[in-house]
């Protein structure tokens, strides 16, 4: 009897003692991910103007953009169960160059003349929420996702045209929806892989997203992350169009909570 009484209390301690560190460590439900993201652009555009049809310009080809440092800024939510997930996230890149031109082209109804120094700014910003529905356990989560928001792509040519030195703008901002897959792979509670992929064709406009990496947390709640992510919107208006191709690595700071 001596020996009983001091067992079952031991073993009432250690279940209570178990209970009481899952009630107050559960897994954070809540992430805020600040990322850099170095891209490669590539891509086509065409800007008329008053009926006059543009040039079809190549990025590589007219302007040799180079790779540029964005930004991006998501949230996320998982529920309780973690089969519903939720992301918003903004993100923009800008790539700049000067050169000087080795063709004359037509921009916005201008001709921009050959051997002559010109500039070009190339802008690619999205904003996008997204909805997942995945199956699996607490290791490894996937299932069928769908996200919709808004692309804005810019183009902006400053140089010597028939008329003079000229700056031009084209632009098209459209709405945009994907469908595809989301993965969540946690092999340890420090260590999370993920895979994500999107994409929709609709009345010539070609949409298509993927990204894939790793986040390692130092914490329970701070940790930072690294992968590679590859896009490619082709977007019109009219008799307008612009096709961006961006592709390279990222890494940033996750907080979850």
């Amino acid at each position: 009897m001596k020996l009983t009484i001091p067992l079952s209390i031991s073993s009432a301690l250690l279940c209570a003692s178990l209970v009481t560190v899952q009630a107050q460590d559960p897994k954070p439900k809540h992430e805020i991910e600040v990322r850099g993201v170095l891209a490669v652009p590539s891509g086509e555009a065409s800007f008329s103007s008053n009926g006059d049809t543009g040039t079809v310009i190549s990025f590589s080809r007219d302007f040799d953009f180079r790779k540029e440092l964005g930004f991006s800024l998501r949230y996320t939510h998982r529920t309780a169960s973690g089969k519903h997930k939720f992301l918003g996230e903004y993100s923009q890149t800008t790539w700049n160059r000067n050169t000087t031109l080795t063709r004359s082209f037509t921009f916005r109804g201008q001709t921009y003349v050959a051997n002559l120094d010109a500039s070009a700014d190339l802008r690619l910003s999205d904003f996008r929420v997204m909805y997942a529905y995945r199956w699996g356990d607490d290791k490894i989560r996937i299932g069928p996702m769908v996200d919709m928001g808004v692309v804005s792509t810019k183009l902006n040519i400053t140089g010597t045209t028939n008329n003079g030195t000229r700056s031009d703008e084209g632009k098209v901002t459209k709405f945009a929806a994907t469908v595809g897959y989301d993965l969540d792979y946690d092999p340890t509670a420090r260590i999370s892989i993920f895979h994500n992929l999107g994409a929709i064709a609709f009345q010539g406009e070609r949409l298509f997203h993927v990204e894939g990496g790793l986040k390692v947390f130092a914490t329970r709640n701070f940790g930072f992350s690294g992968g590679y992510k590859a896009q490619r919107y082709r977007v019109e208006k009219n008799d307008d169009f612009i096709l961006v191709r961006a592709h390279g690595p990222f890494f940033g700071g996750v907080f979850r909570f």
